[in-house]
């Protein structure tokens, strides 16, 4: 009996962790990565690489969902805290709606910027999250960023990629 319950515990604890991140198959994240030189990026320290991002849409309906306009990267995050986007900064910049289409996929190019490549080399699980914002979740613009700040803050509906190589 004590078995049976403790698996049951354990069962109804896996299901609600799943379902604060999306880990079906309705959304889907493919990456590839190509090591830059760095002497392109004088003035800051560390790796840089280029960064392939599909987000692909699954289903049999139209997905759509709020990114910014310029700052896309806003709603990406990485599991290694010395990881993130290079970005030079953008000019009106806004929230707005992409549709993928059934089968279909959305295509973001940058170059992220790794700040200890020792530690890079020693993590074996390096993922990419991508932070769905769905058209209903945001009722006005202004809106954008305190509800991505709490789907970050509560690994709400985040959408991993399976871990990736950093191109060397």
């Amino acid at each position: 009996m004590n078995k049976l319950f403790l698996t049951l515990i354990i069962f109804v604890l896996f299901e609600i962790s799943c379902a604060s991140n999306v880990k079906d198959s309705q959304m889907e994240i493919q990456v590839t990565t190509n090591k830059l030189d760095s002497k392109e990026f004088k003035e800051h320290k560390g790796s840089f690489y280029s960064i392939n991002i599909e987000l692909v849409n699954n289903t049999d309906s139209i997905a759509r969902l709020w990114v910014m306009s310029c700052s896309w990267q806003d709603n990406w995050i990485f599991n290694i805290d010395t990881m993130g986007f290079y970005s030079q900064g953008c000019d009106k910049n806004y929230p707005t709606i992409k549709e993928i289409g059934p089968r279909q996929k959305l295509t973001f190019n940058g170059v992220i910027h790794s700040t200890n490549s020792a530690k890079l080399n020693n993590q074996i699980d390096v993922r990419l999250g991508f932070v769905l914002i769905k058209e209903q979740d945001i009722s006005k613009m202004s809106d954008f960023r305190n509800v991505l700040s709490n789907k970050i803050e509560n690994q709400n509906e985040i959408i991993w990629s399976e871990p990736f190589n950093i191109g060397e």
